[in-house]
């Protein structure tokens, strides 16, 4: 992993070109249980023209484990990573208008980073949450509540997700409004979605400095009730988000985004189901080329198991 991403940083630094003001990376939570929720990439505060088109393509590797709770009465396991790969293609329809589709492929299992994220973990002083403690290289995604097990998946599974559309009308001067509908391409009985959402959303760019770009989003979830823990699923999510772009230099920004979600499980004291997820992503937005622009970084949780504890992605944009 870290080959690739200094393979990529050696790629740009070789065809670089001033970064664009409103690039930033596609945040949000990729956790195993919340692909049964829409819940939208933030951050992209504009229309595109008409004629114009961005295609975005994203490799990310998101590493979950929380251990938690006395089996007699309430416990979870959550501990597995998946690498998923989303190719978006997003064209400009004039009279204000964007439409945008996306497809994701998800190769889920226990992968390779327990051992390097121990270490990370170690290097900052940020607590590990017991997963010293679990098998390296483990899939596992269990919930038993009073003696009845709800849910049990210890195969990996590698596929289609579900596929997003979105559309885009910007109102007023600068305010757009975006509505996703998420389409159940992803097979639910392996926790890779499968089942059909939607979301609406505001998002405007925040008054900052030239060469700076920056957003605030808010906006809410609607989704049918599938058949994971279907008693525990909220139906309705709200969701937001703020990020802003620093420059560095006239080639390198730095990406920041904080992007919050409501639970999206109830009746639950557990973190994972009970905390509201928050996960922070920090990046390198890097120009490439007369029209690329690519980013690397990584996200972490500030909530503390409300999301996945830690992501790592690299993100080729150009149009």
């Amino acid at each position: 992993m870290p080959r690739v991403f200094a393979s990529c940083l050696l790629l740009a630094a070789c065809a670089c070109a001033p970064a664009r003001a409103g690039d930033f990376a596609p945040g949000g939570d990729g956790g195993t249980l919340a692909r049964g929720v829409a819940l939208p990439a933030l951050g992209e505060a504009a229309v595109l023209g008409r004629g114009r088109s961005e295609t975005r393509l994203t490799l990310d590797f998101t590493n979950e484990y929380v251990q938690e709770g006395t089996c007699a009465v309430e416990c979870v396991t959550l501990d597995g990573e998946t690498a998923r790969l989303r190719f978006s293609h997003r064209v400009g329809l004039g009279a204000r208008w964007d439409l945008a589709v996306e497809l994701p492929w998800l190769d889920a299992g226990g992968g390779f980073l327990d051992g390097w994220i121990e270490d990370w973990h170690g290097w900052f002083g940020l607590p590990n949450g017991g997963r010293e403690l679990a098998p390296q290289g483990r899939y596992r995604f269990r919930y038993e509540r009073n003696g009845v097990v709800l849910l049990e998946e210890t195969t990996g599974y590698s596929g289609l997700g579900d596929a997003q559309l979105t559309l885009g009308r910007r109102v007023g001067r600068r305010t757009l409004l975006r509505a996703m509908v998420k389409l159940p391409t992803g097979d639910e009985r392996r926790l890779a979605g499968g089942t059909t959402g939607g979301a609406l959303w505001l998002e405007h760019p925040l008054p900052l400095p030239a060469r700076w770009a920056g957003y605030v989003s808010i906006g809410v979830s609607g989704n049918e009730r599938g058949e994971v823990l279907r008693d525990l699923q909220n139906t309705e999510v709200l969701f937001g988000g703020v990020g802003v772009l620093v420059p560095l230099s006239r080639y390198v920004r730095l990406s920041a985004q904080l992007q919050a979600h409501g639970r999206l499980y109830d009746d639950s004291e557990l973190t994972p189901f009970a905390r509201p997820g928050l996960p922070l992503t920090l990046a390198l937005n890097i120009g490439s080329g007369p029209r690329g622009t690519l980013d690397l970084g990584f996200q972490e949780d500030p909530s503390v198991n409300g999301s996945p504890d830690f992501a790592a992605f690299a993100s080729l944009t150009w149009r």
